[in-house]
């Protein structure tokens, strides 16, 4: 058991010292911790643009039992000790803090029950019920399947080639435009930064092209302890059902397990079934579920009052 009596919120500015605080989480809660981790050590490598993170840890009586990470106009991303027989006074106590601080949260992102339960001590506080924008299912590679017969052959895309990073821009556009993925924070025009800035941080980029056009991509995080993530996958609509997608994943994949990954995930959103039933064929296998939620009008509220958002 725990001993709420004893519950602390402790806020950083450094993102390397927020690391070592909360490997332990990291190391308990290896998929309930995969965004988190990821996003951090992105921010480490290349921060983020739009001002400094929120970073946090929640301890009770010594014992680390929660973890937030805000990169701004994002989702507050949540990772709780699995090992919590109720966390509510944890989750209830982050609440607490982040709001006394005033801080503009867009919406909160995690497990699905962590999520669940933290929208609702949120709601207690502020009034606002948080409501689910997407349910995302968490998936790990077992055995890979590669697709037959797709024509074509992959190359890893380069940063330095500008017609590369001018379609990957509008690429990864149109996959924000399509999907709602950072619905807050989405681009209101191609970015060319975006994949210079992605790089950085150490994603890697595969195209894959037929007959000498380039027909799809996907790209993976830098391989860290073993795992990387595959995101995002993209192909034009009018290139679809012909196997471009499945095959650059593999290729995406290969070039992941090529520079040390022993782990490979990625994320689904849970209602969109035709890309369920394609990675399921490639060998992808559901460990996990999460949810994100948005904030309705009031994003953060104060000590004072509430704050509002804007159009953030």
């Amino acid at each position: 058991m725990v001993d709420t009596a004893f519950l602390g919120t402790e806020f950083f500015v450094d993102a390397a010292a927020f690391a070592a605080a909360v490997q332990p989480l990291v190391e308990k809660d290896r998929a309930g911790a995969t965004i988190l981790a990821s996003v951090l050590a992105g921010q480490i490598a290349e921060p983020f643009p739009g001002g400094p993170p929120l970073l946090a840890t929640v301890t009770a009586a010594g014992r680390l039992t929660a973890a937030a990470l805000r990169i701004p106009q994002y989702p507050m991303t949540v990772v709780i000790d699995p090992e919590l027989s109720d966390p509510t006074g944890t989750l209830d106590e982050l609440a607490a803090a982040v709001l006394a601080r005033g801080e503009v949260v867009v919406g909160l992102g995690g497990r699905r029950p962590t999520i669940e339960l933290l929208a609702r001590c949120w709601a207690a506080r502020t009034g606002v019920m948080p409501t689910l924008r997407m349910s995302l299912l968490f998936h790990r590679l077992g055995t890979l399947t590669p697709p037959d017969g797709v024509p074509g052959a992959s190359r890893v895309a380069s940063v330095h080639d500008p017609v590369d990073v001018d379609l990957l821009a509008r690429w990864w556009f149109e996959f924000e435009q399509e999907t709602g993925a950072n619905a807050h924070a989405a681009s209101t025009a191609p970015d060319p930064n975006v994949i210079v800035r992605g790089a950085a941080r150490g994603q890697v980029v595969t195209i894959w092209s037929d007959r000498g056009r380039d027909v799809a991509a996907a790209g993976h995080t830098a391989v860290r302890d073993g795992s990387a993530r595959i995101a995002p996958v993209y192909a034009p609509p009018e290139l679809r059902r012909r196997g471009y997608g499945s095959a650059v994943t593999t290729a995406a994949v290969r070039s992941a397990e090529a520079l040390g990954a022993t782990e490979v995930s990625l994320f689904t959103d849970a209602a969109y079934l035709p890309a369920n039933e394609v990675y399921r064929a490639l060998g992808f296998r559901v460990v996990a579920e999460f949810a994100e939620y948005e904030m309705p009008a009031a994003v953060a509220v104060s000590i004072g009052g509430p704050s509002f958002a804007g159009s953030d």
